[in-house]
């Protein structure tokens, strides 16, 4: 137990405590947030990181004229505390909170996998898991690329820090302009930029993406020719690869073309995957790359055999590497499970194009020039389109069965753009996504230390509500008055509890990554406000199902159906109940919850 002996102080109305029980005596942002603290580096990170750390305690501020004010705020201080101190009876007696397995399938939409026809598969980060080993390898091909391929200084082979897993995460955009790693909210707002490896001011961030409008958006037409997205785990290398590039040039104050150099880090990212050189060493090192997760994959695979579902695998990569994959995961008869097996298809043009199919050799891995006319089991293709797929397998939606259409075929990958979204807005696909993330999220969220800190934040947000009541005087509305405004103390008591629950909020985005926070969502206003990524929009928008891995999908029955909660598909009104047991607890009278 750490021994504590705290001294408190009132600076501006403000309650500020100082906690000598812990290795480095610092003044706790938990409380306040001063503006030297608020507008620095740290982002207020550290500050509820340590009170939680430390077993510290919530200190709110007090109305100077309020008395109702004050007993809510009362008890909002003594159940966040109680939150912290892990008392178990308040935990029990007013929240039910439930993380689902890490295993777990998650539905947008209704899914039947009973009445799946086929099930499609990627290959990279789909059917085999890659170890981070390979992210690494990753960016150091492209370091050499842009030393010997595009004569950038031999000092960067060894001065650039390596791939950091902790900088970057899926769904960021690169600003093709300013080189910058962007974090986008679901509206498109820029929230999150970090310039090299420092972010960026909020205030300038706001500046930089501003329309003509003042609407903060940028046109769209402007935004896809300036923000690169990158959706997929290989381009958490690329943003981390750009950052240190810049971060580079930038600490020996040597002049570069931002534009420039984005193109160039692009590039060199593109080399090290179309060279062969990435593909090369990880099918000579396949225990250093691949997860060897293989007979929970065979199991599921042969369980949708066994239920008459017809399989394919359709992949970017070539030939010679997936077998190489396959044959280390499932074993040398893999493609005895596949119906089709198609390589290098390009996608996303695959959905949209229309080229034929050409036979690849299996045994020199040569394209063969015959027309192909039909697809077989024992052969493998590559190149093609989702059109000839259809037609020569017969599965367009106008033949064969009345009921075959697009819903009865699933297809399962990692990338949206390159794998999902075409193939569910063009062709009605049932799409399914392997976010690897999802695992590493719920576990974080699992921990006690995120969900006290997460139920404080509920408690302060909720406070900061049921405070603006307590502004009104009740004789005026009675007599149906208009509303008068809020004091000075009452907007004091708002922004602190607003500075507060920014503390927190931007605790909790840290313990899931120091930079980003969580793919699925981002902080506004400084931390002020929350809501879905754009990479989460996306994601509810074009995925009808996701999970951390497709093994996952052997835990259920091959004619299990998934439905969306009901709360994902609701607006505001209809979701507010579900915070009712928090806000019935703020609600009570502070004397009676003392009492008992």
């Amino acid at each position: 137990m750490w021994r504590r002996a705290t001294h408190v102080l009132r600076a501006s109305g403000v309650l500020l405590v100082w906690c000598t029980g812990c290795s480095s005596h610092t003044w706790f942002g938990v409380l306040t947030r001063p503006s030297a603290v608020s507008r620095g580096a740290h982002w207020h990170r550290r500050n509820a990181q340590r009170a939680l750390e430390s077993e510290f305690t919530v200190a709110l501020p007090r109305h100077p004229a309020n008395a109702k004010t004050n007993d809510l705020l009362e008890s909002a201080e003594r159940f966040a505390n109680q939150i912290l101190a892990n008392d178990t009876s308040a935990q029990n007696q007013t929240w039910r909170y439930d993380v689902s397995n890490e295993e777990r399938v998650y539905a947008n939409t209704y899914v039947n996998l009973g009445s799946a026809k086929v099930v499609g598969f990627d290959y990279d980060y789909t059917l085999v898991s890659y170890k981070p080993a390979i992210l690494h390898l990753i960016y150091d091909l492209a370091k050499e690329q842009l030393v010997g391929g595009l004569g950038y200084p031999s000092e960067l082979v060894d001065e650039l820090p390596g791939y950091d897993p902790k900088f970057a995460i899926r769904g960021l955009a690169v600003d093709l302009d300013k080189a910058w790693i962007c974090m986008l909210t679901l509206r498109y707002r820029v929230s999150i930029a970090f310039y090299g490896r420092e972010r960026v001011d909020p205030k300038v961030v706001a500046r930089t993406y501003r329309s003509e409008t003042g609407s903060g958006i940028l046109p769209p037409e402007e935004r896809k020719k300036r923000l690169k997205p990158l959706n997929d785990l290989f381009s958490t290398a690329e943003a981390c690869l750009l950052a240190d590039v810049v971060q580079w040039f930038r600490d020996r104050d040597i002049p570069f073309d931002t534009r420039s150099v984005v193109t160039d880090v692009l590039a060199a990212i593109t080399q090290a995957h179309v060279s062969g050189k990435l593909h090369r060493t990880v099918s000579e090192n396949l225990e250093n790359y691949i997860e060897p997760d293989g007979q929970h994959l065979l199991q599921f695979l042969d369980r949708l055999r066994a239920a008459g579902k017809k399989l394919m695998l359709v992949s970017n990569s070539p030939f010679w590497f997936v077998n190489k994959g396959m044959v280390h995961v499932c074993g040398e008869d893999w493609r005895n499970r596949f119906d089709v097996v198609v390589v290098s298809a390009g996608k996303p043009s695959f959905y949209t194009g229309n080229r034929p199919f050409r036979e690849v050799s299996t045994n020199t891995g040569r394209i063969k020039f015959k027309p192909i006319t039909a697809l077989s089991p024992d052969e493998v293709y590559c190149q093609g389109s989702m059109a000839e797929l259809l037609h020569l397998m017969g599965w367009e939606s106008h033949k064969g069965s009345a009921d075959f259409d697009g819903s009865s075929i699933i297809y399962i990958g990692d990338s949206l753009f390159a794998d999902l979204v075409d193939a569910r807005r063009l062709y009605g696909w049932t799409t399914g996504a392997i976010i690897r993330e999802v695992s590493h999220e719920i576990t974080v969220q699992k921990s006690l230390k995120w969900q006290r800190a997460w139920k404080v934040l509920q408690v302060l947000t909720l406070c900061a509500r049921e405070c603006q009541k307590t502004f009104i005087d009740e004789k005026h509305v009675d007599n149906g008055e208009q509303r008068t405004s809020y004091s000075t103390a009452d907007t004091e008591i708002l922004d602190k509890l607003e500075d507060l629950a920014a503390d927190w909020r931007s605790h909790l985005d840290g313990l899931l990554n120091p930079n980003f926070g969580s793919i699925f969502r981002t902080s506004r206003d400084n931390g002020k406000t929350a809501q879905p990524s754009l990479f989460a929009r996306c994601m509810q928008r074009h995925v009808d199902f996701y999970t951390s891995k497709v093994e996952n999908l052997r835990l259920y029955s091959t004619d299990h159906r998934f439905y969306p909660a009901d709360y994902s598909i609701g607006v505001l009104h209809e979701v507010l109940h579900l915070t009712d047991p928090v806000s019935e607890a703020l609600s009570r009278d502070p004397r009676s919850t003392e009492a008992n």
